[in-house]
């Protein structure tokens, strides 16, 4: 059985021709990093504004609670409304590479990280936004490096950055950095991948 070897040559174009393809799928998916950033953005204004209310009645022990309420919600009807978006994205996929099962399962862990870090905060007795934007800025950053689109590594940084000033700051002003962080993160990264060239 005669063997093909490819030179160096060829194999850098089929790897670059993968990624060529892994990005027009991940194209496609910048409504999902579009989906989280708004539900998440919302959910942090929200929670702002809650938290806010809950202070100036003084009812500091309902805080907690009605945070955990806030979030839990807008973080269910995202997993609801990426259900559908998902199953009408892979019904319309051409073409499914490696990076595409890579990305998915590094998103898969790290959401699973993130309800792990939700449980270690509530038992720690800290606020969760520091960690939680740390995950994030892991998972994005090596998102935008994947798919070498400059904005995604831009706004994973940015995760850091934020993370590092979310335990700076009050903890009811954590909600506002954990927005801002998400804006800077999800969605103008998301529009931009949404609106790139092929």
């Amino acid at each position: 059985m005669e063997k093909n070897y490819l030179t160096p040559e060829e194999s850098f174009r089929i790897i670059n021709k993968a990624i060529a393809n892994f990005k027009v799928n991940y194209k496609e998916s910048a409504k999902i990093f579009l989906l989280w950033g708004w539900m998440l953005t919302f959910a942090s204004f929200f929670n702002f504004i809650l938290l806010k209310v809950l202070h100036s009645r003084e009812a500091y022990h309902l805080m907690g609670l009605f945070s955990f309420l806030d979030w839990g919600v807008f973080i269910l009807a995202g997993f609801i409304v990426q259900f559908f978006m998902l199953r009408k994205m892979d019904r319309n996929k051409k073409v499914c590479s490696y990076l595409d099962a890579y990305i998915t399962k590094l998103w898969q862990v790290t959401v699973v990280s993130f309800f792990v870090a939700t449980l270690l905060c509530i038992k720690l007795e800290i606020v969760p936004p520091p960690i939680m934007l740390l995950i994030a800025g892991i998972a994005t950053t090596t998102s935008g490096y994947l798919i070498k689109f400059r904005a995604l590594i831009i706004g994973g940084m940015a995760f850091f950055v934020f993370s590092i000033a979310a335990a700076f700051v009050p903890d009811e002003f954590t909600a506002l950095i954990t927005a801002a962080a998400i804006i800077c993160g999800y969605i103008v990264p998301g529009y931009l991948l949404k609106s790139a060239k092929e």
